[in-house]
């Protein structure tokens, strides 16, 4: 799951701000869309899937998109900070697999 995580977050999160940039809706939409379920599995605040979900509703009906820089904003952060953790964690599963 782990492994995951780190795999798909990372170009996801580059698709959602490219599509902030471009205000190509579709695409932030199905950026957050497969975001979204990962969010509660790596331990992720609840508040941060509401605020996926609100970008993503967003998205879709092209209302409130001035809000969306800033909600992108904050996902990206808390994405990469969790793509720390997990790396910090996935190097002492590893580590300790190798004693």
């Amino acid at each position: 799951m782990i492994n995951l995580y780190l795999e798909q977050t990372p170009p996801l999160v580059k698709i959602m701000k490219q599509g902030m940039y471009d205000k190509d809706w579709n695409s932030i939409y199905s950026a957050v869309h497969k975001m979204i379920p990962s969010f509660s599995i790596v331990g992720i605040s609840v508040d941060f899937e509401n605020m996926a979900r609100k970008v993503q509703d967003f998205a879709n009906t092209q209302q409130h998109t001035d809000k969306i820089p800033d909600y992108v904003q904050q996902l990206e952060k808390v994405c990469k900070q969790a793509c720390i953790e997990l790396e910090e964690e996935l190097n002492v599963i590893k580590t300790t697999k190798n004693e």
